[in-house]
């Protein structure tokens, strides 16, 4: 079976094509989330979880179950049981994840469409990595129903695609009546959040990339973003005790690095969850009074180029504060000047305001390409 896929499905009709991360229920299909001591014992699902069922209802066509990181545990990509989804870029560098088979699936034009999970980056590291489109979704705007839970309060669902259209297709999958927002109405202005060590050729690529589309930009500065990251971090791991511990009495079935993640998450206080979860409510504040004020906030998805395999980096630091605060994101690639691996522009609104975010990727989309062939 090619790394990309853990299962595929002979979809009949026309529809769109649509890839599933294999943490999603399809019917008549075991979900395995990518792991040994789960895959052993799984038996097929009776019913599609109600994303699945959803899109089904407006003639999407299943093609497979997509590879992912066990457990849905890191964002590099990399599965040494099921095998790692080559970066269709460069394969020599991580496809990003934990949706890896889902990016590399649209990327490769396998798929049309891809649903991942984001929980602390999962959809849009991965885009970032493959040079594609990816939307994570405002908490609670998508059900997580008949999804493998990693982390219940910031877990999410979202659809990844070569382009905006693709997306915007995706989430109109999910939502039947979905439609982007008309720009006419809506200033492009944009809180530009700054941070240090991001690679240079990717803050010049996202400046370079809003002044193209029009934006008004406002120089922003976050000092409390360490703290932010941090806070998720804890909570992500703290839920995921709960939601894995029992696979623990298997843990010669597990990944390493998984077991050990799991079993010295039971050290964090009840206390310090707290302690995040107030630290959640004043990001949120801070980035909903930016917003008061923006349309969007706009950012790099990663701080540098996609890794190398087996390189360490921090993959999540620019991604996973929006989901202790919920808010909708959007990766979408940018030419960076002098690399043929793009960047990765992230735009961040205001909750449930992803028609506005596609909107305006679309519109930033357009403005590159008439560039290009200008």
């Amino acid at each position: 079976m090619d790394s990309i896929w853990l299962l595929r499905l002979d979809a009949d009709g026309d529809g769109p094509r649509l890839a599933v991360k294999d943490c999603i229920d399809v019917a008549g299909t075991p979900t395995t989330v990518g792991c040994r001591a789960i895959a052993e014992d799984a038996v097929p699902a009776a019913l599609d979880a109600p994303v699945v069922a959803t899109a089904r209802q407006q003639g999407a066509r299943v093609v497979g179950k997509t590879n992912l990181v066990e457990l849905c545990r890191h964002a590099d990509g990399v599965n040494p049981w099921t095998g790692t989804p080559p970066n269709p870029l460069d394969p020599t560098r991580i496809p990003g994840g934990s949706s890896s088979g889902s990016a590399v699936a649209v990327a490769r034009d396998e798929a049309d469409v891809a649903y991942g999970t984001d929980t602390g980056g999962s959809v849009r590291v991965p885009a970032a990595c493959c040079g594609i489109v990816g939307l994570k979704t405002t908490a609670g705007r998508v059900p997580t129903h008949g999804v493998f839970e990693f982390s219940r309060t910031l877990d999410t669902v979202g659809p990844m695609a070569r382009d905006v259209a693709g997306t915007t297709l995706g989430m109109q999958l999910l939502e039947p009546e979905f439609e982007t927002a008309s720009l006419d109405d809506v200033p492009l202005t944009v809180a530009r959040l700054r941070f240090p060590g991001v690679d240079p050729t990717i803050d010049a690529a996202v400046d370079r990339a809003l002044k193209l589309a029009g934006c008004t930009i406002t120089e922003t500065q976050l000092p409390e973003w360490d703290t932010w990251v941090n806070a998720a971090n804890e909570l992500m791991v703290y839920e995921g005790y709960w939601a894995h511990r029992h696979l623990l009495a298997r843990a010669d079935r597990l990944e390493p690095r998984h077991a050990t993640d799991i079993a010295s998450a039971a050290e964090i206080s009840p206390r310090r969850v707290v302690d995040c979860r107030r630290v959640g409510v004043a990001a949120t504040a801070r980035l909903t009074a930016l917003l008061d004020q923006h349309t969007v906030l706009a950012l790099p998805t990663m701080a540098m180029e996609p890794p190398r395999l087996g390189e360490r980096a921090r993959t999540t630091y620019l991604t996973v504060p929006f989901n202790l605060t919920g808010l909708p994101a959007l990766a979408l690639p940018i030419p960076r000047a002098g690399s043929r691996l793009p960047a990765s522009l992230q735009l961040v609104g205001a909750p449930y305001q992803e028609e506005v975010l596609l909107a305006l990727g679309a519109h930033i989309e357009a403005a590159l390409a008439a560039e290009v062939t200008g």
